[in-house]
């Protein structure tokens, strides 16, 4: 199924962004993926939906299934003040998408599709509760050094789950329990 366009031709105003279901990531293997540990990547493990009004038009943006994020994309430095995991998480995800949507839409990326971008995180971050100072210095953040980040061709941008090893459960072994066993 191709995926659609989330950009609009024209727009000026966005409201009434909802969060339409739960955010569902996986974090594979280090093999399937470039970025380990602390930075590691994640792949969004269902699509996930979101609707906003667009000049008073809904609209459903659909993150796909496959796609690889980071989380929050947040500096050392500054994971004091917004961690890469927070209530910002889901408007974070919705972002990266709206950054690399382009890519594979077939659309040539323009300052009004980052600003889109950005705008709709910073609607996302208000739907999600977060206070006007984090979500401002956040969607300050992506507007001052965003730029490069949406125009720079990303790969990959999806991760094959049809692959076997992403339907095999991660087992964390346990200590054994006074008997010899394991414990459940």
């Amino acid at each position: 199924m191709p995926i659609a366009n989330p950009y609009p031709d024209d727009w000026r105003a966005l409201t009434d962004f909802c969060y339409l279901g739960p955010l569902s990531l996986i974090r594979p293997p280090a093999l399937l993926l470039d970025r380990i540990g602390e930075d590691g990547d994640y792949v969004v493990n269902q699509d996930y939906d979101v609707a906003l009004r667009i000049d008073g038009d809904s609209r459903v943006i659909t993150v796909p299934r496959g796609l690889i994020t980071d989380l929050t994309s947040v500096p050392r430095p500054l994971r004091w003040f917004v961690g890469r995991v927070g209530p910002w998480l889901e408007a974070a995800i919705v972002h990266d998408w709206l950054y690399v949507a382009w890519q594979v839409t077939g659309r040539t990326p323009t300052a009004r599709d980052r600003l889109f971008a950005d705008d709709v995180m910073l609607l996302a971050m208000t739907s999600a509760g977060i206070g006007p100072i984090q979500r401002r210095a956040i969607h300050l953040a992506v507007r001052l050094f965003g730029g490069r980040g949406f125009f720079a061709k990303n790969h990959p941008i999806f991760a094959d789950l049809s692959a076997a090893i992403y339907d095999t459960p991660i087992v964390i072994p346990t200590e054994p329990d006074q008997r010899g066993g394991t414990g459940s």
